[in-house]
């Protein structure tokens, strides 16, 4: 299970880097940070060209909590063959152990399941990427052999105890 969870994360940590390099412009500076790997930086409306495409929202959610006070909204992109969930400037969820970000069937995850973990079964998710950060805005790439149409909600579900924090019917 953990060389699984490795492998996927190196898999996943490659495709990120070679996304990022093939999207960044050439007068863009890098820096080091501690989030996860798998994000990529957000840009405010602000800050983008006129020129610049916006991305196709495919749908959109508002997370309620679960487990754990978890709020904001949440964005399914796809442009070009690239997936991305995109939480916004409001996101916020409770610290725990082993959070990720899952892509989950159920349109209701809370109503199919129990408090007060609202555990999940494997069957019904597919973990997209570790949980970046509590708050703020981040995106999070998600593969392309994912089929988005077999998912209805985004969650925040720590892993090791199998709690759901907060969970995104996606509209």
């Amino acid at each position: 299970m953990l060389t699984s969870r490795f492998t996927l994360g190196c898999v996943m940590l490659c495709a990120t880097m070679l996304a990022t390099a093939c999207t960044a412009s050439p007068d863009a500076s890098t820096t080091d940070s501690d989030a996860a790997p798998t994000t990529e930086p957000t840009q405010s409306a602000d800050s983008a060209t006129p020129t610049e495409p916006a991305e196709p929202v495919v749908r959109t959610g508002t997370f309620v909590s679960a487990e754990h006070d978890t709020t904001g909204g949440v964005e399914l992109i796809s442009d070009g063959g690239q997936q991305a969930l995109r939480f916004d400037d409001s996101f916020s969820s409770s610290d725990g152990p082993d959070l990720v970000v899952v892509l989950h069937r159920s349109p209701d995850v809370l109503a199919a399941t129990s408090p007060p973990a609202y555990p999940i079964d494997e069957a019904d998710y597919v973990v997209i990427a570790p949980l970046a950060a509590t708050t703020g805005a981040q995106d999070y790439v998600v593969p392309a052999e994912i089929d988005l149409e077999s998912f209805a909600s985004v969650a925040v579900w720590c892993q090791e105890f199998n709690a759901t924090f907060g969970v995104a019917t996606l509209q």
